[in-house]
């Protein structure tokens, strides 16, 4: 049976009808030029470009070349000496990129690949030796990298108390922590930090911030704190990460060892700032000589 309905009820709805249309806007203005526009970035974002790249593992020679144009000493001592004991080998690249980078980045003297702007990027699964992904990064967002595909067992070993201590780890797999802030300067800080994801994924209690968690699938988490990596970039450098030789039971072998048709190969992660906040040019146009143009 039909119901009547006040009419002071009638005006109250239509007076919501007309406010949601209103907060909606004018579809007048929406054409297909707008619909096709570039979404902006976010006024506090950092955009990173980030690679991962390939070479043979015992290509020492091409290794060494490339090393002489990466500046080290840009990292604290300390921490050159911590990731050198888990097999890992970091520094900074400015200016005009060297010859050997230029190889790494673009073997084929092709463009580079963008890859998929998701949350996770993972270098095995890929068969191209170079894959590209830009990426825009918040200062609370927190950014994790696959370094390649899960390992039934990994037999860890790290110094301890001057002494070799091991471990083994069922479904072992590495991730890069990667978060970014801008500085007044018009630089970028960033902080990579590498961890040992393994186990069973299991619903675990994640801290959300102050007196606030959460409950998330995911498995068991080995940080290495001693390991981060912090560091400001300028528009256009770039931070360097690799393994160092002789490594096959340290992280570097984790993170950084692959294997293609039967060859065995060692990956490059380079993490590229492209642009900070309020930067009138993307630092990528600013230099033909890199690879991607």
């Amino acid at each position: 049976m039909n119901r009547l309905v006040p009419v002071s009820t009638w005006c109250a709805l239509a007076l919501v009808a007309v406010a949601g249309c209103q907060s909606i806007g004018d579809t007048s203005s929406v054409t297909s030029d707008s619909l096709l526009k570039a979404a902006t970035s976010s006024p506090d974002a950092v955009t990173l470009d980030i690679y991962w790249a390939r070479t043979e593992l015992d290509d020492t020679k091409f290794a060494e070349a490339l090393w002489a144009n990466v500046q080290e000493d840009r990292l604290p001592v300390e921490l050159r000496n911590a990731l050198a004991d888990d097999g890992l080998r970091a520094g900074i690249v400015g200016g005009t990129p060297s010859e050997e980078l230029v190889h790494l980045l673009n073997p084929d003297g092709v463009d580079v690949t963008t890859a998929a702007a998701d949350t996770t990027g993972s270098l095995a699964a890929k068969p191209a030796k170079v894959t590209r992904r830009l990426k825009q990064l918040r200062p609370a967002d927190r950014l994790e990298l696959q370094s390649g595909e899960v390992v039934p067992s990994f037999p860890l070993l790290r110094g301890q108390g001057g002494k070799l201590v091991g471990r083994s780890f069922e479904g072992a797999q590495g991730i890069y922590a990667i978060e970014a802030s801008h500085t007044p300067e018009g630089r970028a800080s960033i902080d990579l930090m590498p961890e040992l994801h393994h186990g069973q994924a299991q619903m675990r209690y994640v801290p959300l911030g102050p007196g606030a968690v959460t409950q998330k699938l995911q498995r068991e988490i080995e940080p290495f704190e001693e390991l981060r990596t912090k560091v400001e970039l300028a528009p256009g450098e770039m931070l360097v990460v690799t393994s160092l030789p002789g490594c096959e039971t340290r992280l570097g072998s984790l993170f950084h060892h692959t294997s293609e048709a039967g060859s065995k190969q060692q990956k490059y992660l380079l993490l590229r700032l492209s642009q900070v906040p309020e930067s009138q040019a993307l630092a990528t146009h600013s230099d033909s000589s890199w690879p991607w143009k």
